[in-house]
């Protein structure tokens, strides 16, 4: 038997397990300004594994990094709390020791219109539950007409806008994304969707807040001195 052959099978093999294989998830926990060592105490993934540790020689930068599935995100804020499906990738970043960013596509492959779909409605609904709120002239995503959207979408048609910018006010920001992704134009059923979630910190307030303190006046000696 050709020795090509026989590599290929246990190699084939292996593909289709983790395909078709989903393990148990394990929970990234954390929201935007924790500590990377409370990500790690909060968290069943083994992010210490998984990270560019901050510390003194990167000034407190770093990343985790999730690449295998089947991880969980749980946004930990009491307030503005959520979680999503289980995904094969998402990375976190890292200033000052604390999470500045975390971006995820929260499935564990592409998927069908409608299972992607079911997805957009769900996580759509846990941000309008909790309190986010859309900012910068963007809506809620459209998803009332679900074969509209379905074809809209494979089209790439400007008349749908597939991403909403959410807010939770002076705290974070989102950007929620659901496009087509592969052979958009597929008339088997072979179109394939994703959906993108990252979050930040509310950069709106954050500029402002900068100007109010560039602008903010300054006492002079003789006023200090009555």
């Amino acid at each position: 038997m050709n020795k090509l052959y026989v590599l290929a099978i246990p190699a084939c093999g292996y593909m289709l397990w983790t395909y078709f294989y989903s393990p148990t998830p394990t929970v990234i926990s954390l929201h935007i300004g924790q500590t990377f060592h409370e990500v790690v105490n909060n968290s069943s993934f083994k992010v210490m594994e998984a990270s560019n540790i901050p510390d003194e020689s990167t000034e407190g930068s770093g990343a985790t990094w999730i690449t295998r599935p089947a991880v969980i995100v749980h946004f930990n804020d009491p307030q503005y709390e959520f979680t999503l499906p289980p995904t094969t990738f998402a990375a976190v970043d890292y200033m000052n020791y604390r999470v500045s960013t975390i971006s995820t596509s929260p499935m564990l492959k592409k998927l069908p219109f409608d299972d992607a779909f079911a997805i957009a409605e769900s996580l759509q609904r846990q941000f309008q539950s909790k309190g986010w709120q859309p900012e910068n002239g963007t809506n809620w995503l459209n998803l009332g007409d679900k074969e509209s959207v379905h074809q809209t979408l494979r089209r790439d048609l400007p008349t749908l806008r597939n991403y909403v910018e959410l807010v939770a006010p002076k705290k974070y920001s989102i950007i929620f994304r659901f496009y087509c992704s592969e052979r958009c134009d597929s008339r088997l059923g072979l179109d394939r969707y994703l959906i993108d979630v990252g979050v930040g910190r509310d950069y709106s307030y954050a500029i402002e807040q900068r100007k109010h303190q560039h602008h903010k006046p300054i006492k002079s000696e003789h006023a200090k001195g009555g």
